[in-house]
Parts: structure tokens; sequence; C-alpha cells
């Protein structure tokens, strides 16, 4: 291997290893490798910004061994114009460069080798719902088994348990599934349950479909949970939140937009958790121009705090940075939006 490594692209190229690159910010989400080269040359921007950093989960092997595949959760800044800061990359590289070198060292005196750089600075532990999801992606991406938690959810979603034995159920197994959605008739059986789902299951499964593409058929149930949600005498915000999360994959463009008119004029949308979710989940959706204005003017319901961090997250996101300001600038506000304006502009400028 050469003395110096320009790039994690690099390492794993000249490495020889097989290797799948994941973003762990806003949703589970398939980097493509070429993609991912070119936001390391600084040829493209990192595509999915969230709290003006890239979180990224990196899943590699070896086709000539079989040894373990390696993972790495590794979180690096995003400037204000959305590339990735190198310098936090070069130093990252600096310390894999000294982890190679003992590595070799250690295979040279018959010493264990570490596999991972989890004393690293710019590695990060994901919450358990994030690790449950991407070790059940990355299952289907080896071609290994699920969980055995995986048939009991499968059992449990066919009613043969009762829709009330929902504590047995394990977060590893909600996420095979979901993984799985497109095969063991996992979709229709999920699509069958869901009227019948209990609150607390409805919403794991909800918030775990937000990683995949949710189905016409799949969405219309979703939808009609979500109505009765809206429609219940007391708000019950998380999961609302969460049959958002899970409609914001919907493949059908006409729903999502329909979930957007429907949830952004509602009380229902003045609580954090629900707006946190259409911002972190519906970027899409709500930061196309004609869209943006009425989300903003939603937003500004929310405390100065959650107000600015929201509105910077958003402007991190590719080319939406212009689009925001633009709103920002316009004439056409509430007193409430000014106020909130004004106070952004006064932490920021």
């Amino acid at each position: 291997m050469e003395n110096k490594l320009d790039s994690i692209s690099q390492f794993l190229k000249l490495g020889k290893f097989e290797y799948r690159l994941y973003d762990l910010g806003r949703k589970l989400t398939l980097l493509p490798n070429d993609l991912f080269q070119r936001v390391e040359d600084q040829s493209a921007l990192y595509p999915y910004p969230f709290q003006q950093k890239a979180w990224l989960a990196l899943l590699f092997w070896s086709e000539d061994d079989n040894t373990e595949p390696t993972i790495w959760f590794l979180q690096f800044p995003i400037d204000e114009l959305g590339y990735l800061k190198l310098a936090s990359r070069d130093a990252f590289m600096q310390e894999l460069f000294v982890h190679v070198g003992n590595n070799l060292q250690a295979q040279q005196t018959g010493q264990e080798m570490q596999d991972s750089l989890k004393e690293s600075a710019f590695a990060f532990k994901p919450r358990q719902d994030r690790l449950a999801i991407f070790h059940a992606f990355a299952t289907v991406e080896l071609k290994q088994q699920p969980s055995h938690y995986y048939a009991p959810t499968q059992a449990y979603l066919a009613g043969k348990l009762g829709y009330e034995q929902w504590q047995f159920l394990g977060l590893q197994g909600i996420a095979d599934m979901i993984a799985r959605l497109h095969l063991d008739n996992n979709e229709s059986l999920l699509c069958d349950a869901l009227p019948q789902l209990p609150i607390t299951p409805l919403i794991s499964f909800a918030e775990n479909l937000e990683h995949t593409v949710v189905g016409t058929t799949l969405s219309l149930a979703l939808k009609q949970r979500l109505a009765q949600a809206l429609e219940a005498p007391e708000v019950d915000a998380l999961l609302i939140a969460a049959l958002i999360r899970a409609l914001s994959s919907s493949k059908e463009e006409t729903t999502r937009q329909q979930m957007l008119k429907q949830v952004l004029p509602l009380d229902a949308a003045k609580e954090i958790e629900v707006i946190a979710a259409i911002a972190g989940r519906a970027w899409q959706d709500i930061t196309q121009e004609e869209r943006l204005p009425h989300f903003i003017q939603t937003l500004a319901h929310q405390q100065q705090a959650a107000f600015n961090v929201i509105l910077v997250d958003l402007m991190g996101i590719p080319d939406k940075r212009e689009l925001v300001l633009k709103v920002l600038r316009s004439p056409q506000r509430t007193p409430l939006l000014s106020k909130r304006i004004g106070g952004f502009f006064a932490e920021f400028s």
C-alpha cells in the first residue's frame, strides 16, 4: 500500500475491498461509491447533510478471505456551501494511516490486530434503532440470514399471536422485516395488519418504513391511519410524526403532497415532533419552491431555538440555501414569522 492515503475511497480501492457506504443522517440511504468519491474530490456536494454533518456507515469486506465484514460509523462536518470539510477528512486519514501501520506491525509480531477505529474523534455510535435498521440492510446486502426475531415478527403481523401481544417483539426483528419488505410476502402482511396494530408497535413499524420505498397499497393503509390519528380527540404527536416519516418514503409523489397539505394547516403541525419529522424526512417535498413558504410559516410557531436549528439544517441541503433565503426575504410573511426571522438573523449575523 502506498505511504499516503489521500481519501477514504482510495484506501478502500487500494485494499481491494468490496464496500457499501450509507448515509445515516436523515434516513438510511445508500451512497453510490462513485458519488462518495466525487464528494471527497469536492466535485460534488454531500447529498444528505443533517445538522451540518455527514453521518456515514461504512461496510467493507474482502472477497479473498472469510473474515467478518468491518463496520465503521463516521461523522464529518459539512461547510455552509454543502461540501465535505476536507481538513476533518484528512485528519481521519492520518488516524487511519497510523492504524494501518500498527496493524501491519502487529501482524508481523504475532500480536492481535485491531479491526476498527472506535476511539477516533470522527467515530460515533448510532442510536439503537439506527443500528438495527443498518444491520438489517447489511445482512440483505451480504446475503446473510436475518436475526432470530424475524420469524416471530412475521407471525405477529399474520395475527397468529394476537395484535395485543406485541411486548415480545424485538427491534431487530421489525428492522429485518422492513429491510425485506419485498420478500416473504412481508409487504402484504404489514398492509393487512396495519389497521389493527396498537399504537406502540405501529410507531415502531412506521419509523422503520422511512428507510425503504413504500408502495402504493401500503401508502394507502398508512394514509388511513394518519387520518384517524389527526381526527382523534387528543393529538398523539409521536404517532403522527411516525406516520409522516413512513409516508415520506412513499413512491407516490401525490400521496406525499397530500400528506403535507393535510397536516401543515393543522394544530398538530405545531407540535415539535411533527414539524421535526416533516423537516427531517420530507425535506425533498417541503423544499420545493411552491411549498417552502407554507412550511416556514408553520415552522414559525416553534420556539426561536427550534426554528433556528431546523432552518439552518434545511439551508445545508444542496441547492436549498437560496430558496430558504428567498422565503425569509419575502414581504409576504406574518408578524410571528417576521419575529422569528429577526431572531434567526440576530443569532447568525
